[in-house]
C-alpha cells in the first residue's frame, strides 16, 4: 500500500452522483507521518448549478435545519466550481495517490462527475479510489476523539483522517 494517501470530504446540496458542492475539505497523509497537509475551500452552488451540477429540494431543507455557525461558512468566500477544482489538482499535484471518500459512489464520485461537468481531469486515476465507509465498517474500531464542527468539509476529511490511520495503524 501507498505511504501517503488523500482523505476527500465533501459538503453538497444534493446526495445524487452529480451533486451540487457547496465545499471541498481534503487532508493529504502518509501512514508513517500523520497529516502532512490539508486542502478547504468553499464552492458556489449556483455556479455548480450552471454546470449541470444537481440540487435537491430535499438537501436545501436539511441544510436550512443545520447550525447558523456551519451555514455561515458554506456562504464565506465560495469560488466558481472550475476555480475550487483547479485549487484542489493544484493543491493534489501530478501524482496520483490513494484517494479516500466516505462512501463508494459518494465524494469520489461526485468530484470526478464534477471535473467532468467542467471538461476536466481529476487528479487521480480510476484504481486509486478508496472507501473510508467500507474500511471503517469492515475493521470496526471506536474512535472518539471528534474536534471540529460536524458538516465542515475540512473538519469531517480530519476526522476521517485520523480513524482511517488508527485503523491502518492496528
Amino acid at each position: 500500500m501507498n505511504d501517503i494517501g488523500v482523505m476527500v470530504d465533501l459538503e453538497t446540496m444534493s446526495t445524487d452522483s452529480n451533486a451540487a458542492i457547496c465545499s471541498i475539505g481534503a487532508v493529504k497523509f502518509s501512514i508513517q507521518e500523520g497529516v502532512l497537509d490539508t486542502f478547504y475551500c468553499t464552492v458556489d452552488a449556483a455556479d455548480c448549478k450552471a454546470n449541470g451540477l444537481h440540487i435537491s429540494a430535499d438537501t436545501v431543507r436539511w441544510w436550512s435545519k443545520q447550525p447558523r455557525e456551519v451555514l455561515e461558512m458554506l456562504r464565506k468566500d465560495n469560488l466558481p466550481l472550475r476555480e475550487a477544482l483547479t485549487k484542489f489538482s493544484h493543491w493534489y499535484g501530478t501524482k496520483p495517490l490513494p484517494t479516500w471518500g466516505c462512501g463508494a459512489g459518494f465524494d469520489n464520485v461526485i468530484m470526478d462527475n464534477a471535473y467532468k461537468a467542467c471538461g476536466m481531469n481529476r487528479p487521480w486515476t480510476p484504481w486509486m479510489d478508496r472507501c473510508y465507509r467500507t474500511m471503517k465498517e469492515i475493521i470496526q474500531m471506536p474512535f472518539d476523539e471528534r474536534s471540529g464542527s460536524y458538516h465542515n468539509a475540512l473538519d469531517d476529511a480530519m476526522y476521517q483522517t485520523q480513524h482511517l490511520l488508527k485503523i491502518l495503524k492496528s
